[in-house]
């Protein structure tokens, strides 16, 4: 049975993750479905918008702790996650996240990559890096809630309700229970309804305005490099002979 699941409501395609069992927890596994699954939407002639859910009543639960991993196979991982992030972040068609329940890791991490996030009453989110020990939070959560909460979020790595995390700006529309993917569909579909071509520039427009793709590039660097070094934060301030000035 896969992962991860693709659907098309009109000139929209539906991305749900399946893993219920583990609140959609992202195993190597899921993470390489779920980019095949982000780039047969790109590659999708008629589609035109897509939106990323989670399967009974939970979006992910962040990356799967319980999975056996070595130090390959961490490496790999965390590649995937790398891959998955830029994949949403700087996907050219339009993006929106169907959250209820818990949003956490790389679940938030997604839903924070999408252009939109749409969330019911159940959602909550956390960007727990501070507290796991990874280099990550700051890149995507900076362009969407300013800097002063993008500190509060990442490094107290707090859970924040649904109400919170529209009042900072985080959650775009808010939804009746249950009906996160449905209002996500309705965003979806007024957006999929406009001028292909007006959407694609100006979300050019505002991929170079942001520089969000430039974030997540630095960003995904140090997660690579973290996860090769197997967790030592002293290669991430070291000189890179491929930058100019290292980290620091």
């Amino acid at each position: 049975m896969p992962l991860v699941s693709a659907a098309d409501v009109g000139p929209v395609r539906v991305v749900t993750l399946r893993r219920p069992e583990a609140r959609n927890a992202m195993s190597t596994a899921l993470l390489g479905e779920l980019l095949d699954a982000v780039a047969g939407a790109v590659r999708g002639e008629g589609v035109r918008a897509l939106v990323l859910t989670g399967s009974d009543g939970s979006f992910s639960a962040g990356a799967d702790l319980r999975e056996e991993l070595d130090h390959a196979a961490t490496v790999r991982r965390m590649d995937l996650f790398c891959q998955v992030y830029e994949a949403v972040g700087t996907c050219p068609k339009p993006t929106v996240a169907a959250v209820e329940g818990h949003c956490v890791g790389g679940g938030a991490e997604v839903a924070a990559a999408c252009d939109i996030r749409v969330a019911d009453p159940t959602a909550s989110f956390r960007f727990p890096g501070a507290a796991l020990g990874f280099p990550v939070g700051p890149a995507k959560l900076v362009g969407l809630v300013g800097l002063g909460a993008a500190r509060d979020l990442v490094l107290t790595a707090r859970t924040v309700g649904v109400t919170e995390s529209f009042r900072l700006g985080f959650v775009q529309r808010l939804a009746d229970p249950g009906m996160a993917l449905d209002l996500a569909l309705e965003v979806a579909g007024t957006i999929a309804a406009h001028n292909p071509d007006a959407v694609a520039f100006l979300k050019r427009q505002f991929a170079t305005f942001s520089g969000l793709g430039d974030r997540i590039a630095a960003e995904n660097d140090a997660l690579r490099a973290h996860a090769e070094s197997g967790g030592d934060y002293g290669v991430l301030t070291m000189p890179d002979p491929k930058r100019s000035g290292g980290w620091t």
